[in-house]
């Protein structure tokens, strides 16, 4: 749970309304449903809350049924918009600059650099302090940030009372990270284009196609690796826990793509835990932890040193939680390919 923001809804300034905003219940259009297709024009009809109406995208009225089910109307295609660390690499490599931009991002330095964040506002550095009167300043039409089903339902950057703060003065919405990558890519694609973006935009391109090179490449490595059981762990102070890879960016792709994981036993189906005495509950040959993490000390425990894949020389720095945009996810995958290919079966 974030830190509320400074100014309570009933003190919250308010700014004349610019932008028509409704509910309403409609069907949606939802993109394809692989990784690869999920980078490419297309879309099917499906009775799914998470896309853009008909009108979407061009001159006149937009509207978007989020992941929560709740539907954003307004007079005009927003063109002043508020993203997340989650959605602003999205925006900027489909051509689309946000005016503001709230919490922090797991993208590497070396991804960041394909963007260009200059003139864009940091409404906060974290997902913690978020400034009310910056959103206010940014005079924006919609903030969009990712939405998930974690503990109940949860946005990606914005919190508990923020959620009813932020959208007091301007319209928010969730892009559905629940039913995989390959589906969130698309869900993405609805959005960003009838936004404006484009899929012909340099870096899209780029990253588009980089993505699908290194898909194939991992997919036929995969083939032949089906003994080689992965594992993406957060060192906690009291305990390791293993990420279920399917609710993870880059962990939903390697699924799709044919990677083996290790077996989890997961209780909320987002996490499984295992204590130091014990932390390789669930065995696995490759074992990948985010780059955030490398230094925490709990590695050095000598019953995680001892693990076959540790003795092996298979622990990697690969982030599985990549954030969506292609740049992320193909960095990433770059870095999980490097562990991969040399990766053999070690465990009993």
């Amino acid at each position: 749970m974030t830190a509320p923001l400074s100014t309570s809804p009933q003190d919250a300034p308010q700014r004349a309304p610019h932008r028509r905003r409704t509910t309403a219940a409609w069907a949606v259009a939802v993109g394809a449903s692989l990784l690869l297709a999920a980078c490419s024009s297309g879309s099917d009809a499906a009775d799914t809350p998470g896309g853009t109406d008909e009108t979407a995208g061009t001159a006149g009225a937009w509207s978007y049924t989020d992941a929560r089910g709740e539907t954003v109307s307004l007079d005009e295609v927003p063109d002043r918009i508020i993203a997340t660390a989650d959605t602003a690499p999205v925006l900027l490599e489909y051509g689309i600059r946000p005016v503001g931009i709230i919490g922090f991002s797991r993208l590497s330095e070396e991804a960041l650099a394909s963007f260009d964040f200059e003139g864009i506002e940091h409404i906060s550095e974290t997902d913690t302090d978020i400034s009310l009167e910056k959103v206010l300043a940014a005079d924006a039409d919609l903030v969009l940030d990712i939405w998930s089903s974690y503990n109940g339902g949860n946005f990606g950057s914005i919190w508990g009372d923020d959620i009813e703060r932020v959208e007091s003065v301007v319209p928010m919405v969730g892009v559905n990270i629940t039913d995989g990558a390959a589906s969130t890519l698309a869900d993405f694609q609805e959005v960003v284009l009838s936004l404006g973006g484009s899929e012909t935009s340099p870096v899209y391109a780029q990253e588009s196609a980089e993505l699908a090179e290194l898909s194939e490449k991992v997919k036929t490595l995969a083939a032949t690796k089906t003994d080689v059981a992965v594992a993406y762990a957060i060192p906690l102070e009291t305990s390791i826990d293993y990420a279920v890879p399917t609710w993870t960016p880059l962990g939903s792709t390697l699924v799709d793509l044919g990677v083996t994981f290790a077996e989890l036993d997961s209780e909320d189906g987002f996490w499984a835990s295992a204590s130091w005495e014990e932390p390789g509950a669930y065995p696995a040959d490759l074992i990948l932890v985010p780059s955030t993490w490398a230094d925490a000390t709990q590695l050095e425990t000598p019953t995680f040193t001892a693990l076959p894949a540790v003795t092996s020389g298979q622990l990697a720095q690969v982030e599985l939680r990549t954030g969506y945009s292609l740049t992320g996810i193909t960095s990433q995958l770059e870095a999980f390919l490097a562990a991969y290919e040399p990766a053999t079966h070690v465990t009993g």
